[in-house]
């Protein structure tokens, strides 16, 4: 049979040449490559002794620790695609992912293992937990079965056959929907690969990196620090959660961990910034820091460039279903001031850009054009859903071979340096710490409220400061309605990052006599108005 096309490449070179090398650590615990091909091998086993099978699904639902990648690796090993939830979701959100994704297994830990309980039990479904952690759970009437940790220890350490091709899909990652219901992108082996092998050469990651894993790893951004570290060899030290809350936090776990290489959300960048952590001196083996997922403000930049002028810094950019990073810029020099605009620079190896406009036909040079993808990193489309796949993967009008590209949405103009220039949203989705978060899956959610008439949803700028932005809420109603209740109830439909943090009331929502919204009219009458935090 042949060998997975990504594993085979990623990880049996390193169990062989460096079992002993730390392969992944949280701080507390670690796995060194040798133990990460045992522990990864022996939850493969168990997963098909279940009946988990090539192209089924298993969804992940782990806190930040060592326990994810052997689990991720043992997913993949069983010839499965591996769905990662974010525990902290509401059980509605859960519910939704669990029935369009309709997993073979389940794999949580201790502290999940109840939610993923509340969830079937609320979708009526049945699907058998695998827990990693040591705790063991009895049966109960919705799980079929609840395979803990010292069961798994029992299943065999020998490398499984695999079936797998590089077509096959590797992961499915649910990212927000329009309709109020998230959608998943669905990533093969061939994606993955090509992107890492890029990374890995294009930024000369080695067995001698120590790479920060900050993403949440049902977030795209993980995949860059997963595979580069498997990749290269190289040590994947993941930042829980508590460490991400503080930013002295996080400078101390990059100074412990003799981190190298950090690709971050760039609002996380901005935060360590504003929070005063950012020292001559500090952190002094981080050399490269990529910044991606959202606009960066120039003025955070110029902080850490001033400060860490020894330091590499990149602005890259790439939507889900592009697998990764598209486009890349090294920031060469100091930003003259913070009115500059930073690059996303030029596509990635493997990878092409368009920018078109209305029309479909190609814009000029200077002139500003929908961000348009081709190449091997573009996704299958989303999973049981042709018509939102058929709408934003498409055959590209300047080709003629049929090949496709992925609308972005994104909006861009090509410099004459031959860099990109990303410009802002052209449809309603907004960017806000690092997630790619459509705005009507927020107004939906406030629609479903009983006191909500009408709502609208953009960011505005905080009362922190320019260029700092935050999900506000405009909404319209009849008779008092508190905001406490409005966000107390919201918290039981959306993830919170997705959670407004200004919530204005409107007596009479502006439209146009097409029907739409005026954003901009709401935007300019109420930047300045009440903030109202959720609770």
């Amino acid at each position: 049979m042949a060998a997975s096309f990504l594993l085979q490449t990623y990880l049996s070179e390193h169990v062989s040449r460096r079992p002993g090398k730390t392969a992944v650590t949280d701080g507390s615990r670690s796995l060194s490559y040798g133990e990460l091909s045992i522990v990864s091998n022996r939850i493969a086993h168990c997963l098909k002794s279940i009946g988990v099978g090539r192209q089924d699904r298993v969804a992940i639902c782990l806190q930040r620790s060592v326990q994810t990648l052997p689990s991720i690796l043992g997913v993949l090993k069983a010839d499965a695609i591996y769905v990662p939830l974010d525990y902290k979701a509401p059980v509605e959100r859960w519910g939704h992912i669990l029935k369009d994704a309709r997993p073979k297994a389940l794999i949580c830990d201790s502290k999940t293992i109840p939610f993923a309980m509340e969830v079937m039990a609320m979708a009526a479904l049945t699907v058998p937990i695998v827990s990693v952690s040591d705790l063991t759970m009895g049966q109960t009437e919705r799980v079929r079965e609840v395979i803990t940790l010292d069961v798994i220890e029992d299943f065999d350490t020998g490398e499984p056959t695999y079936l797998n091709n590089a077509n096959d899909i590797a992961y499915i990652l649910y990212t927000s929907g329009s309709t109020g219901r998230p959608k998943g992108v669905m990533i093969s082996h061939r994606n993955v690969k090509g992107y890492i092998d890029w990374a890995v050469s294009h930024f000369n990651i080695t067995a001698e990196d120590n790479i920060l894993g900050t993403a949440p790893f049902h977030f795209d951004m993980s995949t860059f620090d997963i595979y580069c570290a498997l990749k290269s060899g190289a040590t994947l030290s993941i930042a829980d959660e508590m460490t991400l809350l503080f930013p002295a936090n996080l400078v101390g776990f990059i100074e412990r961990q003799q981190v190298t290489l950090w690709k971050g959300v760039a609002s996380l960048l901005m935060y360590m910034s504003r929070g005063g952590v950012l020292k001559v001196g500090a952190m002094p083996t981080l050399r490269q820091v990529l910044f991606a997922g959202e606009t960066l403000p120039t003025k955070y930049l110029i902080d850490w460039m001033t400060i860490y002028p020894e330091k590499t810094f990149y602005n890259a950019y790439g939507p889900t279903e592009a697998t990764g990073v598209s486009t890349c810029y090294r920031v060469d020099r100091l930003p003259a001031g913070a009115h500059v605009r930073i690059p996303i620079g030029m596509p990635r190896h493997g990878t092409r850009t368009l920018l078109l406009a209305d029309n479909q036909t190609e814009v000029l040079l200077g002139k500003v054009g929908e961000i348009c993808i081709a190449g091997d990193g573009l996704a299958k489309g989303y999973l049981n859903d042709p018509e939102k796949t058929a709408s934003a993967f498409v055959p590209s009008p300047l080709i003629r071979d049929g090949e496709k590209i992925y609308k972005t949405g994104d909006l861009g103009r090509l410099l004459p340096d031959g860099n990109l220039e990303y410009i802002g949203r052209k449809d309603r989705q907004l960017k806000f710490m690092g997630y790619r978060i459509e705005a009507g899956e927020i107004e939906q959610a406030l629609l479903s409220l009983p006191w909500i008439k009408d709502s609208a949803v953009d960011l505005l700028e905080s009362k922190l400061g320019p260029g700092i932005l935050e999900i506000a809420a405009f909404w319209e109603a009849e008779g008092e309605v508190e905001v406490q209740m409005i966000s107390a109830a919201l918290k039981n439909l959306l993830p919170g990052y997705m959670l407004p943090k200004r919530f204005i009331r409107v007596e009479k929502m502006p439209r146009c006599d097409r029907g739409k919204i005026k954003l901009d009219a709401l935007k300019k009458n109420y930047q300045g108005h009440e903030w109202k935090q959720h609770g």
